[in-house]
């Protein structure tokens, strides 16, 4: 009987490798399937791979492979009515079982067929091998016999492991030689998050790049963007695709969510729900199967960052993480989880020390910030810490701007951002010449690939006052005062002379 030589895929949760023994002398048992795991998504740690023989194959150089159905699978094919396992196809079962194999095209057909017959396996136990290696990229069965297998990823009975996907695998059935080798390309759906900019308004727009670290100050709105695909929905009669997005309570929720599919709006299809610093989005099968596979999935929204927010050198950074949970079964309803990517949105602290010539601690000092814009940076006391925080509630103007410096000549601001800012010393301290021009602030930030902080510069400045009072200016006070008292001489001097002519008369 000549072998299967047409070659089919499948993208399913199991995987078809024909094992044939070619040369002469090669031991029967000798045969091997070598499963490489070519995607950095999926971790293959903790999964268990088994090879269950369908056909035991023989070779004859005379007449070919020949082909002979191993129990329990000769049940199942015994079990197609003559629609489906003519007598067109063989004389015998053996013959008959492999013209319909042989047969079989397409993602749909096969993946039916592999799952009929996983079912069918009984208490067939297969040969497996299970990997215990967190880095693992490939695995191994061995003792085989030359054969036509059905392998499968039983999974990962820990379903806390991360990436504890079940693979789904392109594979392709062809005559092997006495070593096989499987390539999962594994169709794990994946989720990327990113922050598309920092703004004072509420926006969902998508943006084409973003980032994984900025800054924010308290009151600014940030906006996020998850980056996903259609997953690959053959033989799926329903499907799990559920997004979930919990932020941290220094995030508020702008209530503003939106679903695109391709260039579709499907917000409204979808189940989106708030509760409190968690947004869920149920993106439905119904809407998920209108689509081809890999059709680009995009969800944006923003948040508000709260007087909650942790302010630098905080260490989660007011990080956040959404999470993708997904079905990972045709068969079953179960599902699994993929994390996304991490952002971080960083606050920070404007630190003033207000000191004399003489590097003296000045208290009493009294300033208001602007930002770029000049707007005012309007703020609140916290009376037991001393420190200022700014307020997303007060109305930006110079009276609740008012910062003062305290007994160290300290003045701390919590919850800006990186940027351009003006300090302006509207009060000096008694005794001391006030700032005649503001100071410019510039805090910088670098972030690293994670979108940690690097470096921070720019957030510490010093204001030196140099002590003593105003001098008079022409036209001022003291004019007055020296012109009353020249006036006074003149007088004088008049009635002086005037004394001078009475007596000589």
């Amino acid at each position: 009987m000549k072998n299967i030589t047409r070659v089919l895929t499948a993208t399913i949760l199991a995987m078809f490798v024909l094992i044939s023994m070619t040369a002469p002398g090669y031991a029967a048992d000798d045969c091997t399937i070598t499963i490489n795991n070519t995607n950095e998504a999926v971790s293959m740690n903790g999964h268990t791979y088994t090879a269950y023989k369908i056909f035991d194959v023989t070779y004859d150089a005379d007449s070919g492979y020949d082909y002979t159905l191993a129990e329990p699978f000769d049940d199942y094919f015994e079990g197609l009515d003559a629609t489906e396992l003519p007598d067109s196809y063989g004389a015998d079962l053996d013959a008959k079982a492999y013209t319909y194999v042989s047969k079989l095209s397409g993602d749909e057909e096969l993946q039916a067929f592999a799952r009929a017959i996983y079912d069918a396996k009984g208490t067939a136990t297969g040969k497996s091998v299970t990997v215990d290696d967190a880095e693992a990229t490939s695995a191994v069965i061995d003792g085989l016999t030359p054969g036509y297998y059905l392998v499968y990823d039983e999974g990962n009975p820990d379903t806390s492991a991360p990436n504890a996907e079940k693979a789904i695998a392109n594979i392709a059935l062809t005559t092997a030689a006495p070593d096989a080798t499987i390539n999962l390309k594994a169709s794990v759906p994946t989720i990327d998050k990113k922050i598309t900019g920092v703004s004072d308004d509420a926006t969902n727009d998508a943006a084409a790049q973003g980032e994984a670290g900025v800054s924010a100050k308290i009151g600014q709105h940030v906006g996020f963007q998850i980056d996903s695909i259609v997953p690959d929905l053959t033989s799926y009669t329903d499907y799990t695709y559920k997004v979930t997005d919990t932020m941290t309570e220094g995030l508020t929720p702008d209530n503003n969510v939106k679903v695109t599919i391709g260039s579709t709006d499907v917000t409204s299809d979808c189940d989106i729900t708030i509760d409190g610093q968690v947004t869920t989005v149920i993106v439905p099968f119904d809407t998920l199967k209108d689509y081809d596979k890999d059709t680009p999935i995009t969800i944006t929204y923003s948040a508000t960052v709260n007087a909650n927010a942790e302010v630098y050198p905080s260490q989660d950074g007011n990080s956040n993480v959404a999470k993708l949970e997904y079905s990972n079964s045709i068969s079953e309803t179960t599902t699994e989880e993929t994390p996304g990517t991490t952002v971080n949105i960083y606050l920070f602290t404007l630190e003033v020390t207000k000191v004399n010539a003489d590097d003296e601690a000045l208290a009493n000092a009294e300033f208001t910030l602007k930002d770029s814009d000049g707007n005012y940076i309007p703020v609140t006391l916290d009376n037991t810490t001393g420190r200022y925080t700014v307020s997303a509630t007060l109305a930006a103007n110079e009276d609740n701007a008012k910062v003062v410096s305290d007994a160290s000549g300290k003045v701390y601001i919590d919850g800006i951002a990186a940027g351009s800012y003006t300090l302006t010393e509207t009060q000096a301290p008694e005794g001391y010449n006030a700032l005649k021009e503001p100071v410019d602030i510039e805090i910088v930030v670098t972030y690293d690939s994670d979108g940690e902080v690097d470096t921070v510069t720019g957030n510490s400045v010093k204001v030196i006052n140099k002590a003593g009072g105003i001098l008079p200016e022409t036209g001022g006070m003291g004019t007055y005062i020296f012109l009353a008292g020249g006036a006074v001489l003149m007088v004088a001097a008049v009635v002086l002379v005037s004394k001078k002519k009475k007596s000589e008369a």
